[in-house]
């Protein structure tokens, strides 16, 4: 049986791509290579138009691609800095 979590729509096949690279905009006027997660959601959820959960499942989906680490109770760092598109 299958969770609300699982079942989710088919996204459109940029979406990652546009998402990854809207938190490449953020990393690049950080100081830091950790991107804060208010600055993450601020960015991901105003911009898309999602809720903080819907959010996060961005995230996760991001990470398990190998794109993003997500470091606990502080943020993301993005791993693949060679594909800039």
């Amino acid at each position: 049986m299958k969770t609300a979590m699982q079942e989710h729509k088919p996204r459109p096949p940029g979406l990652y791509n546009i998402v990854l690279n809207r938190l490449k905009n953020l990393e690049r006027s950080n100081n830091s290579s950790i991107i804060r997660f208010p600055k993450v959601f601020e960015k991901i959820c105003v911009s898309l138009q999602v809720n903080k959960k819907q959010a996060w499942m961005l995230l996760f989906e991001l990470r398990d691609s190998g794109m993003i680490e997500i470091v606990r109770n502080n943020g993301i760092r993005i791993l693949n800095k060679t594909q800039d598109s």
